[in-house]
């Protein structure tokens, strides 16, 4: 197996070369799905599939990465990691499907949503004809991206966060706030009004990788809340513990595994590592959103603010990236025993 420290790249682009090199050099088939919006870069823009296993197996793990496109890097690491790790250990009636850069037009701009600036991770939605109001985020859609990112307008804007926090506390604005919003098409957490191209095309990609299973399962890797280094096992396939930050989200990518035809309720974990305070992480998505609809991204400004984004979501020191590593393969052996029927470990 590859060693972790030699298993995270810069960006998108070389993250993506490296999967696809190593998977080669295995020899394991990989699947290829272009971005209908591929031409606006240098290089293809994708989403990469590979398969580790039989195509009549009756377990199936899906291991996802960059759902939202400012992790990609984090949870491609590990994928480069059980390319080789799996491809000697997985058991005969078992399969392992990576897909690498789920929201492959935000892993390559190196933003949270997708080309419409939908957040995958709020667009699951069964009718979208009924599009919930969220009152919370209207309080504060205003503040939290506002139209200047400098002077007295932003002042003005963080002051109304912290007002907000004040009076209602962190754990409303985590939990009600950023529950996701269908109201703002230009604002944080926007949850889209039809589905993304990203959501259908991984629907697809789940029914096709599950014909035949008894059962199948998701890790989704993702970073941003929590500790520092400490992996989050989320359980989206049972009720969230009370006062959670993430208690009141709805429409995570892991219930497309309910799409799929198999006999058997799936496993759905949303694996969240911590990186830096809250706050931080916060102002570095309200940063990029200021960008996308008033910035200038190729100004020095809108450089530092992309800077800031990705050094709020990825930690780049040796014990942070080993606890990545560690923790998803640790996570990902124990879904495949309880795929299999063994004593539930997570």
């Amino acid at each position: 197996m590859i060693d972790f420290r030699d298993c995270y790249s810069a960006d998108y682009f070389e993250a993506r070369e490296r999967f696809l090199k190593h998977a080669k050099e295995l020899d394991l088939p990989s699947e290829t799905f272009l971005h209908p919006q591929s031409s606006e870069f240098d290089q293809d823009v994708a989403v990469d599939v590979v398969r580790i296993g039989s195509i009549e197996a009756k377990y199936v793990l899906f291991v996802t990465s960059g759902v939202h496109g400012t992790e990609l890097t984090a949870g491609s690491g590990p994928q480069l990691q059980m390319l080789s790790h799996f491809n000697e250990s997985l058991p005969a009636d078992t399969a392992l499907v990576l897909v690498h850069a789920m929201n492959a037009y935000g892993s390559a701009k190196l933003t949270r949503t997708d080309e419409n600036n939908v957040d995958p991770n709020r667009n699951i939605r069964a009718d979208f004809s009924k599009l919930p109001i969220n009152e919370s985020y209207r309080e504060l859609h205003s503040a939290l991206c506002p139209k200047e990112w400098q002077g007295e307008g932003r002042e003005k804007a963080d002051a109304g966060i912290t007002h907000y926090v004040e009076e209602k506390g962190v754990l409303a604005l985590t939990q009600d706030v950023l529950q996701g919003q269908y109201e703002y098409p230009d604002g944080i957490f926007y949850g889209g009004k039809t589905e993304s191209w990203c959501v259908s095309n991984f629907t697809q990609i789940v029914k096709d990788h599950a014909k035949g299973a008894d059962q199948i399962a998701i890790v989704d890797i993702h970073t941003g809340v929590g500790p520092y280094g400490f992996g989050e096992v989320m359980r989206v396939d049972r009720p969230a513990p009370a006062d959670v930050e993430w208690e009141n989200i709805g429409g995570f990518v892991c219930d497309i595994l309910d799409r799929a035809d198999c006999p058997k309720a799936p496993i759905k974990i949303l694996l969240e590592f911590g990186t830096y305070e809250f706050d931080r992480v916060l102002t570095g998505l309200r940063g990029d959103n200021w960008l996308r609809h008033h910035g200038d991204p190729q100004s020095s400004w809108g450089r530092q603010i992309k800077r800031n984004l990705r050094d709020a979501l990825f930690a780049n020191d040796e014990k942070w990236l080993g606890d990545i590593s560690r923790q998803s393969l640790e996570v990902c052996e124990a879904t495949l025993q309880e795929l299999k029927g063994a004593s539930e470990t997570i």
